[in-house]
């Protein structure tokens, strides 16, 4: 007789209590990770881990196993670090796409789930404003000795910044190696020189505001940068909880709203028009609004004093449901894969960036101008989506306390039309204010201006403190007025946004004449072993190179199912992307065990079809590496290039989408 089940108590300890779980000895380590993250509210992109001692050096990692082949035992005290710069399931003996596969399914998927995002701003307003899941959690209590600083900030960081002028024939009277006070270098915070170049510098960058806290005779020894909590504090012993009471030591103080002065980034750069063609593709060949996420890397911006630029080498189009009006993203199983594929290539999520186009003239391709001061520039909701977006991308910085974390580096471009109602992109970020006040759960849209937003009343589940922010009257006298609504313009901060004179890849175009591998997650385009070697079969063995220097190859190989990618195959492959070496890629096709089987697939799949045509071959949907051809189609029928919808008789749209045949 099988033996039953024993129930067991364990203990987790954290900065903000102590927890008992019980649960049963059969329990996986994934489903008690699982557990502790639902009852200590933590999102799946915080960063917290879970340790067996109290100095935190056995940690405990994600795996299959029972909790019985950790030894743990009935009222075992476990330890609960939420203010790690790791993930609790990484473990860095293993290897990283198998356990981002993992990761992306099991219960800790760090896929985004939002709301639409509709122009009109009028639809789930109460779900969106009251769904504690979109609230990220931000470290508590790093100390500021155990930050690691992104590469480009660490560079930042040693050099002078100050901003060398040449000598001045005319007002110079010294030698050539002295200096005076027309040539003494400028402090690179100096509003005046900012305001001097062109075009002027509206935003200092972060690093020149550092530099400013850092500067005068103590040297910074007390600067310290600190974020705006809105929340009441925890363990005031004077009093019931809210909403029962409060006092002036857990009450939040009122927030006053200033318009940013600093700008975490100075600049975004795509590194070739190709990238932004094969985005906007999707909305000209079917009038629909689409997303994507930036993927790229950080560098100086020699053009700002110490500045910091945005280098977007890729966009990931994750599942979503888009129309004409607006977007919603949907829940993401493959999101740590791609990450992961990402991160070999020594390339991160940096930004996102979704459309705002409406047709103006079809003939002429061009579209409405609907973005400018008579009427705003990010809606409420985006700001909303952008902070929330930032909140999970913290920014690591050591003058920060006791978080470790200051602001973000995310970047939201949207792509809309300009006053000669061409295409083009606006850059922006929100100020770390909006981010707080987001972060807190305080801040909503309104409901029929999209410009506004609104700072919720304190209700008996939550105390939202008041917040203002300063605007001039119609007398021109500077007025305090309460952000019930607020102008979303107090909130963003523009970055300017372009593309290089001479282009970039990191992934090299397949060239003329040449078809794209699909895109992922368009409707239009399906994405499966047939499409792959299609695609693949266009280039001889010896430019296999170029076959598979494509972002959207990467991550499909890597998120398939059925055959396996792993981890020696993916370096294999991103080395020679990375390195251009052409040897690399030819011998892998050659010898890969993972490249043989695909092609066996693939042919199996070839031999159990109707021998209708041979472009069935590439259009078939599989789920992994698996599926069924389209049934063929009868005379005078026709397949919508747009949507797949079967039309019958020869009319010139399709009754569905009613695009053009």
């Amino acid at each position: 007789m099988a033996s039953k089940d024993e129930k067991m108590l364990l203990r987790i300890q954290s900065a903000d209590g102590t927890k008992r779980l019980e649960v049963s000895d059969s329990l996986t380590v994934d489903g008690l990770l699982g557990l502790i993250g639902e009852s200590f509210d933590l999102t799946a992109a915080s960063s917290w881990r879970l340790f067996k001692d109290r100095q935190k050096t056995l940690q405990i990692f994600s795996q299959p196993a029972s909790i019985k082949s950790l030894g743990l035992k009935h009222g075992d005290l476990l330890y609960l670090d939420m203010s790690s710069g790791q993930r609790m399931d990484v473990d860095p003996d293993k290897a990283p796409l198998q356990m981002a596969r993992r990761r992306g399914d099991s219960s800790f998927s760090s896929s985004v789930s939002l709301s639409a995002l509709q122009r009109d701003g009028g639809r789930d307003r109460d779900e969106t404003s009251n769904n504690n899941s979109i609230t990220p959690r931000m470290s508590e209590s790093v100390p500021n000795g155990d930050v690691v600083e992104d590469e480009v900030d660490q560079a930042l960081w040693k050099q002078d910044g100050s901003v060398q002028r040449p000598k001045d024939e005319r007002l110079c009277k010294h030698g050539s190696t002295g200096k005076c006070i027309y040539c003494i270098p400028i402090e690179p915070f100096d509003e005046e020189y900012l305001q001097s170049r062109s075009p002027p510098i509206k935003h200092m960058s972060f690093h020149a505001y550092l530099r400013k806290l850092t500067s005068g005779a103590n040297k910074g020894k007390f600067a310290a940068l600190s974020e705006v909590s809105c929340r009441i504090k925890s363990g005031c012993t004077s009093h019931l909880p809210w909403p029962e009471g409060i006092c002036t030591k857990c009450q939040p103080s009122a927030v006053t709203l200033n318009r940013q002065r600093y700008r975490h980034i100075d600049n975004i750069m795509f590194e070739n028009a190709d990238l932004i063609e094969r985005f906007l593709d999707h909305y000209r060949r079917t009038g629909l609004q689409r997303i994507g996420f930036l993927y790229g890397r950080y560098e100086q911006h020699k053009d700002v004093p110490l500045g910091i630029r945005t280098v977007v080498a890729a966009i990931y189009e994750p599942p979503q449901a888009d129309t004409e009006n607006g977007i919603e993203l949907r829940e993401d199983p493959h999101s740590e894969v791609v990450d992961c594929v990402a991160s070999k290539m020594g390339l991160k999520r940096v930004g996102w960036i979704f459309t705002d186009l409406v047709a103006e003239d079809d003939r002429v391709g061009t579209v409405k101008y609907l973005r400018h001061k008579d009427t705003y520039f990010l809606t409420a909701e985006e700001c909303i989506t952008a902070a929330f977006f930032q909140s999970q991308h913290p920014n690591p910085c050591k003058l920060s306390s006791p978080s470790g974390q200051f602001g973000s580096k995310f970047v939201s471009v949207i792509v809309t039309g300009d006053q000669s109602s061409q295409i083009h992109f606006e850059g922006y970020q929100v100020s770390n204010q909006c981010m707080s006040l987001v972060r807190d759960n305080c801040l909503v849209p309104t409901y029929d201006a999209p410009e506004l937003a609104y700072v919720k009343t304190s209700t008996s589940q939550q105390y939202v403190p008041d917040v203002f922010y300063k605007e001039k009257d119609k007398y021109g006298n500077e007025v305090t007025s309460i952000a019930r609504p607020l102008p979303v313009e107090y909130l963003i901060v523009d970055v300017p946004a372009a593309m290089p004179k001479e282009p970039r890849y990191t992934f090299k175009p397949p060239g003329k004449g040449k078809q794209l591998f699909p895109v992922e997650n368009r409707l239009d385009q399906i994405q499966d072993i047939g499409a792959l070697l299609h695609y693949t079969s266009q280039f001889p063995r010896t430019h296999f190179l170029d076959a598979i220097s494509d972002f959207h190859v990467l991550i499909f190989m890597a998120s398939l199912e059925t055959v396996t990618l792993n981890d020696d195959d993916l370096d294999i492959l991103v080395a020679a992307v990375m390195s251009g070496d052409a040897d690399i890629a030819e011998t892998w096709a050659a010898s890969s065990q993972f490249w043989t089987a695909l092609n066996n697939v693939g042919a199996n799949q070839d031999s159990s079809m109707p021998s209708t045509s041979g472009a069935n071959s590439s259009t078939r949907q599989v789920n992994g590496a698996s599926g069924s051809a389209r049934a063929p189609q009868n005379a005078g029928e026709w397949t919508c290039t747009h949507c797949t919808f079967v039309n019958s008789g020869p009319v010139d749209a399709c009754e569905m989408c009613g695009l053009p045949h």
